[in-house]
C-alpha cells in the first residue's frame, strides 16, 4: 500500500484548514488505497521535532499545507528543503489566495528561495481556476491543479427543510438577510450595515449579523451605529454560533451577504455553506469568488458598495420567483459538486495522476 505524509495545521483549534485536513486524513475513500501519517505543524515551539520526524519519515507522497505569513513561509520553506532532499512526491496544497502579494512583500532572498524550491515540486493545488495566477512567480502554471472547497454534510439542511424553504419563498413576508464572518472590516460587514440604514424604513427586510470581533472597540462602535441610525428593530447580531444554532439561522435566513475585498480571501467556505442551504448570494468579484459564484447563481457588487447592496435586496424582495431560482440552482449545485465526498474524488485524483509519473 502507498504511504501519504500529510503536513500541516491539524485540529485543534477547528477552522476551515484544519477541519479540511481532518476531514482527509480520516476519509475512507483515502485509507482504503493510501496508509495516511500526519505531522502537525502548527507549534512553531516544536520546530526542531518536526524537523526531526521528517527526516526519520518514509513515505511515497508528502502532501503539505503552506501558511499564509511571511514568517511561517520561511519555516514552510526550511521543512520544504528537507522534503525535497528526500526525492519523494510532493504536492503544496495552498487554501487561501493571497500568495502573490506575499511573495511581493517578500526579500530578494526569500523569493529566490521560494521560487527555487517551490519549482520542484509535483503540483501545487489552488482552490479555483481563477486563483492559478498566484502561483505564477514560482511554479510552471501545467503544474497547477485545481480542487474547490466543500462544505461539511453536518452544515447541510435536510431536503426536506429545504423544500419548505423553497416552496413558501414566495407568500414570505419577511426578507431575511445574513452575514455570517469575522467581523473584519474588509469583509465588508460595515457595508452591509450601511445597506441596513438605508433599508430601515421597510419593517419587512431583517438584517442578522453573526461572527466574532476581535476587539470590544469595534464591537461599541457596531452598537452605537445600530442606537444612532435607530435600526434596532431590523439589525440583530448573535455572537459566534455553531453547530445547530449556526444551521437554524442559514435555514431561516433568505440571502447571504458577503461584500468582501479581505487580502488574505481564497474561496469562502461560508459562501459554499449558505449555496447550499438555501440562500441567494451577494459578494464581490475578489479572490476565488467567481469560480463559485456569478451573475447566473448570485448577485456581483462592487467593493465599498452598500448602495448597489441595498438595490439587490430591494430587487429580490420584490421578485422571489428570480430568488427561488437561484437557491433552487445554488442547492443543486452544492449537492453535486461542493460536499466533502466530491472534495475527497478531487483529492484523490490528484494523488492518483501524481502517483502514476
Amino acid at each position: 500500500m502507498k504511504r501519504i505524509y500529510v503536513v500541516g495545521q491539524l485540529p485543534p483549534p477547528i477552522h476551515g484548514l484544519s477541519k479540511a485536513l481532518d476531514i482527509l486524513i480520516n476519509s475512507e475513500v483515502i485509507n482504503e488505497k493510501y496508509s495516511v501519517e500526519a505531522l502537525d505543524i502548527k507549534n512553531n515551539k516544536k520546530i526542531l521535532l518536526h524537523i526531526n520526524r521528517l527526516i526519520k519519515s518514509k513515505t511515497d507522497l508528502y502532501y503539505f499545507t503552506i501558511s499564509q505569513t511571511l514568517f511561517g513561509n520561511l519555516r514552510d520553506m526550511l521543512l520544504l528543503l528537507i522534503l525535497l532532499k528526500k526525492k519523494k512526491k510532493i504536492i503544496i496544497h495552498y487554501h487561501g489566495g493571497y500568495y502573490k502579494k506575499l511573495f511581493g512583500k517578500m526579500s530578494i532572498i526569500q523569493k529566490f528561495i521560494n521560487k527555487r524550491l517551490i519549482s520542484q515540486i509535483d503540483v501545487m493545488i489552488a482552490l479555483g481556476d481563477s486563483l492559478k495566477v498566484i502561483f505564477e512567480d514560482v511554479i510552471k502554471m501545467e503544474k497547477v491543479k485545481i480542487c474547490e472547497n466543500f462544505v461539511e454534510d453536518t452544515s447541510l439542511i435536510e431536503k426536506s427543510q429545504f423544500n419548505f424553504k423553497y416552496i413558501h419563498m414566495k407568500e414570505k413576508k419577511q426578507l431575511e438577510i445574513l452575514y455570517l464572518s469575522n467581523f473584519i472590516e474588509t469583509k465588508g460587514y460595515k457595508d452591509v450595515l450601511e445597506a441596513a440604514k438605508l433599508l430601515k424604513d421597510d419593517p419587512n427586510i431583517i438584517f442578522h449579523f453573526a461572527g466574532a470581533f476581535y476587539s470590544k472597540t469595534e464591537k461599541d462602535e457596531f452598537d452605537k451605529f445600530i442606537s444612532r441610525h435607530d435600526i434596532n428593530a431590523t439589525v440583530k447580531y448573535y455572537g459566534i454560533v455553531k453547530g445547530v444554532e449556526k444551521k437554524n439561522l442559514l435555514e431561516k435566513c433568505d440571502i447571504f451577504v458577503l461584500p468582501t475585498y479581505y487580502p488574505n480571501e481564497g474561496q469562502p467556505i461560508s459562501i459554499i455553506e449558505a449555496m447550499g442551504n438555501g440562500l441567494g448570494v451577494i459578494s464581490t468579484n475578489h479572490a476565488g469568488i467567481p469560480d463559485i459564484l456569478s451573475e447566473k447563481n448570485g448577485f456581483i457588487v462592487n467593493k465599498q458598495s452598500p448602495e448597489e447592496i441595498a438595490n439587490q435586496i430591494l430587487g429580490l424582495y420584490s421578485n422571489r420567483k428570480l430568488l427561488q431560482s437561484i437557491i433552487s440552482m445554488n442547492r443543486e449545485m452544492v449537492m453535486e459538486k461542493y460536499r466533502e465526498v466530491n472534495y475527497i474524488e478531487r483529492l484523490n485524483t490528484i494523488f492518483n495522476e501524481v502517483m502514476e509519473k
